[in-house]
């Protein structure tokens, strides 16, 4: 039987899977921003396609897109952050006005996930790729 943190991991790898389904299906799986350049030209928009990772600590949960390209010169972008407290999950990053703290469940976890998903997929395309 796995243990409280192992169900919760369990229930973050599978939010990121099915946001990168997500993102994939709505061709929202690419990131635009802009960059300044120095000389006369002054900035420019660059495109990136990305994959939304997880990356866990003790302490917290990070999920970021990363773009695909050689390891040494990858970007990343956070989206998500979910901080473990005593007895409480609480949410911060892109779209997370509606997300309120809640307690320790991962029933409860998979509920906030599905719900910022759902708002996530909702955004206007421009909105999504252009945060």
């Amino acid at each position: 039987m796995m243990d409280l943190d192992d169900r919760l991991d369990r229930v973050v790898e599978n939010f990121v899977g099915a946001f990168n389904e997500m993102c994939r299906s709505k061709r929202k799986d690419f990131l635009v921003r802009q960059k300044m350049v120095n000389y006369e030209s002054g900035s420019r928009l660059v495109s990136y396609r990305v994959t939304y990772k997880m990356k866990s600590t003790s302490r917290e949960w990070r999920i970021f897109a990363a773009t695909s390209g050689f390891w040494i010169f990858r970007s990343t972008f956070p989206l998500l952050r979910i901080l473990k407290k005593e007895h409480s999950l609480s949410f911060s990053g892109l779209f997370t006005e509606d997300l309120k703290s809640i307690s320790r469940s991962p029933e409860q976890l998979k509920e906030q996930l599905d719900h910022y998903l759902q708002i996530c997929e909702s955004l206007p395309r421009d909105a999504f790729i252009n945060s």
